[in-house]
């Protein structure tokens, strides 16, 4: 039998016509669709849910300064992503790009951290969309408090869903898009309109325990010192997480080398408005205790305060079509990026399978999946949902802000030879991606360092991937570890 000929892959070897063939469906999303799937990522009403109680506790009222403030470095990793994608738009995204400007391993390294962060939401979230499911059908009076309340039913609504959120992933891209679509319709609506009627009434009608609106909540000097401010922007650097899951569907958008990167900027605004006004009008309407006290109930609680039950279950239906939709948009750059991996022959080459007839990577999701549904079960059997949530929030947000931070140096890095042809470029593709690196790994650092044996799940995260690495540096037998790292030499 003879062998057919193939073009050499993405760094000179020949590739398999297996592996050749492990292409996703190109030409698919538009800007708007790019942007719906980098706004739901980050799933705002998820975001404020999961995170506002935490935030008071760390920040108290400076809440909305440590959003913008953790905007804005965030906003420059976004500048970054859209210079790199310009470049090279691969779905490993980051994994690809480090793996070319920086190192092979820090590369491999950096893709390891993207899919521990990822599991490890992928096991939080769902928890979180069988609270609240559960939560419903009690509020509603369909089921008891104590039956709401067992953790073990918790986790099977939630790995219900987990199973659901994969079986679209891998039916379509398009298909999940479209769903993309409506949870964003339903979290944005509600959220919005909700949070302007909570401001609207405390300006009204000055409900007990309610406090005017302070500028003071905005400014810096309101967070308290350096503990405060690392405490307050893991959390930030949280909720703003997600929006690259554009870049991660390069491959499958219209211009892959432009939109991905706009849609994610465009996104942080979009973001950095609605997480302003919901936290506001939170402060505004709900007292200090009911703040700190109602931890992943908030906006629940919020909006009960609001208008009364029924807005109460529409943030429930708010938070759950968000919780849903970012599990799913989690679900879909792991994907990718494990796909990449494999392609370039670094990760089990099982991973680099697509579905002949949807173009999605139906094996590696699945697996990713199924990972989840095991820390599920086993968070669930080993200690409270409550204490679990809240360990794994600050674990991801450390694991964020280190692969958001290294490619934001690895952009200045590689643009270095170029990086004064122009004034503007100088700031949005070297200086900013620079600063918003180093702020983000020096974010990461600091709350290591003082939470300690708390960061267990970082930590191990960590550890697990430095062996890894060197296995797949040593067992690696194509090219990939042996390629000359590259720097760009022009701006366009």
């Amino acid at each position: 039998m003879t062998t057919e000929v193939v073009p050499p892959g993405p760094f000179g070897s020949p590739v398999p016509e297996q592996e050749e063939a492990a292409t996703l469906r190109a030409d698919t999303l538009n800007l708007f669709d790019s942007t719906a799937v980098a706004v739901s990522s980050v799933a705002p009403s998820y975001s404020l849910a999961a995170t506002i109680s935490f935030l008071f506790v760390a920040s108290a009222f400076a809440g909305p300064a440590v959003i913008w403030i953790s905007f804005i470095p965030v906003l420059f990793i976004a500048i970054a992503y859209f210079h790199l994608n310009r470049k090279d738009p691969n779905c490993g995204a980051s994994y690809t790009w480090l793996s070319k400007l920086m190192h092979p391993m820090v590369g491999w390294f950096n893709g390891w951290v993207q899919l521990a962060a990822s599991v490890l939401f992928c096991v939080s979230a769902p928890i979180l969309a069988g609270t609240n499911t559960l939560a419903f059908f009690n509020s509603v009076g369909w089921i008891s408090s104590s039956t709401a309340s067992n953790k073990w039913l918790v986790a099977v609504v939630g790995i219900a869903w987990l199973a659901f959120i994969t079986f679209i992933c891998v039916y379509g891209i398009r298909w999940t898009t479209n769903f993309q679509w409506i949870m964003v319709i339903i979290e944005y609506v509600a959220v919005v309109v909700v949070s302007i009627w909570g401001v609207i009434k405390v300006a009204v009608h000055h409900p007990v325990g309610s406090r005017g609106f302070h500028w003071s909540w905005f400014s810096p000097s309101s967070i308290h010192g350096v503990t405060g401010l690392a405490a307050g922007a893991v959390l930030g650097v949280f909720f703003f997480w997600g929006w690259d899951t554009s870049a991660n569907l390069n491959e499958e958008s219209k211009s892959a080398n432009k939109i991905p990167g706009q849609a994610g900027i465009i996104s942080m605004f979009v973001l950095l408005a609605i997480f302003l006004l919901n936290i506001v009008a939170a402060q505004m309407l709900l007292p200090s205790k009911e703040l700190a006290s109602q931890g992943s109930n908030i906006l629940f609680y919020f909006g009960n305060q609001v208008g009364g039950k029924w807005v109460g279950y529409l943030m429930i239906v708010a938070v759950l079509s968000s919780t849903v939709g970012t599990t799913q948009t989690t679900l879909l750059p792991a994907s990718r990026i494990s796909l990449s991996m494999a392609r370039d022959r670094v990760f089990p080459k099982v991973f680099a399978r697509v579905s002949g007839s949807r173009l999605t990577p139906l094996i590696g999701t699945v697996i990713l999946a199924s990972l989840s549904l095991l820390g599920i079960l086993a968070t669930t059997g080993d200690a409270s949902i409550n204490t679990a949530f809240s360990n794994l929030i600050n674990d991801i947000g450390v694991l964020i802000a280190f692969y958001y931070g290294v490619t934001g140096l690895a952009c200045a890095w590689a643009y270095r030879k170029v990086a004064f042809q122009r004034v503007g470029f100088f700031f949005s593709g070297v200086l900013l991606p620079f600063l918003g690196g180093l702020f983000l790994l020096w974010v990461g650092y600091q709350v290591i360092k003082q939470s300690g044996s708390s960061s267990s799940w970082v930590v191990g995260a960590f550890l697990l991937g430095i062996p890894l690495v060197i296995v797949a540096r040593l067992t690696t037998k194509g090219d990939f570890f042996k390629q000359k790292m590259i720097t760009y030499d022009s701006i366009d």
